[in-house]
C-alpha cells in the first residue's frame, strides 16, 4: 500500500497537479493507494505519525522540503518506515540535490521498483532536518519570502536582505569540546548540497557519509557581502576566504536569534546537531 500525504498548495498549486498524475500512474499500474490531503500547517507529521504507528505500508510525501520535514518528523522511527518522495514544491532542493526525478512518473518508478536505500539526517534539538539547518542571513530571507506567493523569489529577498544586514551572533561548540565566538553571515549544517531554490551551500554533501557538512560565512573585512553572492550560489567556496567549510558528526551552535531546518523557521530549538547514520529508511534512485 503506498500512503501519499499531499500538500497540495506546495509549488503555487503543483502538487494538486502531481496528484493528478499519481493517481492516473497508480490505476494504470493496478496499484493500491490511499491519499491523505494536508490541511494546515503540521498537519503532515500528524498523518505520518498515524500511519507509521499503524504500520500502513509506505509513506509517499508530495510536496516540497517543508512537507518531507513534515512528514521525516512525524514519523515515529524512519529506519523502518520507507518514505518515497514525489518532489511538488517551488524549489525542490532536497529532491536535486540526490538526484530524485522532479518528473512525477519517473519518482515513481523509483518507488514502485522498491529497492530500499538508507539517506543520513541531522537530529537538531530533538527535530529531524534532512536537507539544510541553519541560522543568519536565511532566516532574514525565509521570513521575508513568507506569504509572498512567488511574486518574489529567494534570491530577490537575499539581495534585499543582504542591503539591510546585521550580523548574526553565534557560540561555536565543536566535537573536541572547542568553543569559540563569530559574527556571521550564514552557518549551515547540511546534509543535502543546496537550498533556496538552487543556492549550493554545500555541493560535496553527501547523505549517505554519515557526516554532516558545516558552512560557515563570517563578514568580509569591507563590509561587502554582495560581490561573494555570486560564487556562493554556484557553490565555487573554495576562493572565498570568508567561507570556511568541514565536516563533522556532532557541532552545537549557540544563538539568541530563530534557526531554521528545511526551510521552517523555530524560535526557540536549541541548536544541538548531530548527524542520524543511515537513519531514513527510503528507495534507491538512479543516478
Amino acid at each position: 500500500m503506498l500512503n501519499f500525504i499531499v500538500n497540495t498548495t506546495s509549488g503555487h498549486g503543483l502538487g494538486k497537479k502531481n496528484l493528478s498524475k499519481i493517481v492516473n500512474y497508480c490505476c494504470k499500474n493496478k496499484i493500491e493507494y490511499a491519499v491523505h490531503i494536508t490541511g494546515s500547517v503540521g498537519h503532515a507529521k500528524k498523518i505520518a505519525q498515524k500511519l507509521s504507528i499503524e504500520d500502513c505500508g509506505t509513506i509517499v510525501a508530495v510536496g516540497g522540503d517543508g512537507t518531507f520535514h513534515e512528514v521525516l518528523n512525524g514519523i515515529v522511527d524512519p529506519s523502518k518506515t520507507a518514505v518515497g518522495f514525489i518532489p511538488s514544491g517551488r524549489g525542490n532542493d532536497f529532491a536535486r540535490g540526490v538526484g530524485i526525478p522532479t518528473s512525477v512518473d519517473k519518482a515513481m518508478d523509483i518507488i514502485v521498483k522498491g529497492e530500499t536505500d538508507y539517506f543520513d539526517y541531522i537530529n537538531i534539538g530533538g527535530k529531524r532536518c534532512l536537507n539544510v539547518g541553519g541560522t543568519g542571513l536565511d532566516i532574514d530571507v525565509l521570513e521575508r519570502v513568507a506569504g509572498r506567493n512567488g511574486k518574489i523569489t529567494y534570491l530577490k529577498s537575499l539581495i534585499y536582505c543582504i542591503s539591510h544586514f546585521e550580523p548574526y551572533h553565534i557560540e561555536i561548540t565543536e566535537e573536541n569540546g572547542e568553543t569559540r565566538e563569530e559574527d556571521v553571515i550564514m552557518m549551515g549544517v547540511c546534509n543535502g548540497k543546496q537550498f533556496g531554490g538552487g543556492m549550493k551551500i554545500s555541493p560535496k554533501s553527501d547523505v549517505r557519509d554519515g557526516l554532516m557538512d558545516v558552512t560557515i560565512i563570517t563578514m568580509p573585512a569591507d563590509g561587502k557581502i554582495l560581490p561573494i553572492l555570486p560564487s556562493f550560489v554556484k557553490g565555487k567556496h573554495e576562493k572565498i576566504d570568508v567561507i570556511n567549510t568541514y565536516r563533522c558528526k556532532k557541532i552545537h551552535v549557540k544563538t539568541q536569534r530563530p534557526i531554521q531546518l528545511d526551510g521552517e523557521i523555530y524560535t526557540s530549538l536549541d541548536m544541538d546537531c548531530e548527524i542520524v547514520e543511515c537513519g531514513l529508511k527510503t528507495f534507491r534512485v538512479n543516478k
